[in-house]
């Protein structure tokens, strides 16, 4: 005898129900191989766009934690090398001291001087090969470092050679020159203090920056997560459940009175 559903609606709602249950069965099971709640666009197309939009700003931060990183050690390479500068103009104060000393020869000051003289060549030196991945950082070829940040930060750099520091005339071969030069030499260190306070300050607030940047990290991946991870307690409690539905649903179309042949293929639509 011919079977029609129209006539038969309790079967019809009994595979209808199995059908769907079924198909949050895969569709749980697919969330917890994956620990997602979200796997494709059709699980929920704007909560998607949202996650991808915080995954991507995610990557955005991290990258320029890197970059910021990059500016505290150029920063760091940079105040070594006042530091060395620091030190030579240090040094050179104290031959210039000695030099004063009217009780000396000339032949002691001309070697006094030759000391200076090379010490200031050290300062040029250091000014001319302290660099950052290939970035000169003192000898005033350039005044900033960008570092790529969405905010703009920069590594602002100051000229820090004799010339710049207004030593590379001082000369110690007389009593006059040495007694002279020591002015000079005291304006080049708090020249040298002053960058190593900009540098220094530059340098906190790029550890500032990062901090900023790293909290703001953990709130969007925390963001994302509650919007695409799976929760996993309530989808186990969903699969139990759709289980004992599933079962329920094959038991109603069995009593029925539809054929396994029949409900097989209702069952695959």
């Amino acid at each position: 005898m011919a079977l029609s559903i129209g006539q038969n609606p309790s079967a019809f709602g009994a595979v209808r129900n199995v059908q769907q249950t079924t198909k949050s069965l895969l569709q749980n099971y697919q969330r917890l191989a994956s620990g997602q709640r979200i796997n494709r666009a059709a699980d929920d197309a704007a909560g998607l766009a949202i996650a991808e939009t915080l995954r991507s700003d995610v990557r955005q931060y991290t990258k320029e934690v890197e970059n910021l990183q990059s500016g505290i050690s150029a920063s760091q390479t940079a105040d070594g090398a006042l530091e060395t500068q620091s030190d030579a103009v240090q040094r050179i104060r104290e031959l210039a001291v000695q030099a004063s000393n009217g009780t000396l020869t000339n032949e002691q000051r001309s070697a006094l001087n030759e000391e200076a003289q090379q010490l200031l060549q050290q300062i040029d030196a250091t000014a001319s090969d302290t660099e950052y991945n290939g970035q000169k950082l003192l000898d005033g070829s350039q005044s900033s470092v960008s570092l790529g940040t969405e905010g703009g930060d920069q590594l602002s750099l100051n000229e820090s050679t004799a010339s710049a520091l207004g030593i590379n005339g001082v000369d110690l071969s007389t009593q006059a020159g040495a007694q002279s030069a020591l002015s000079d030499l005291d304006d080049a260190l708090e020249s040298i203090g002053a960058n190593r306070s900009s540098i220094g300050a530059q340098q906190s607030g790029f550890e500032s920056a990062i901090n900023v940047r790293e909290t703001t990290n953990n709130n969007i991946i925390e963001a994302e997560s509650r919007i695409r991870d799976a929760d996993i307690a309530r989808i186990t409690i969903e699969q139990t459940r759709n289980q004992i539905l599933l079962g329920a649903g094959v038991n109603a179309i069995k009593k029925s009175g539809i054929n396994n042949q029949i409900a097989a293929g209702l069952l695959s639509k």
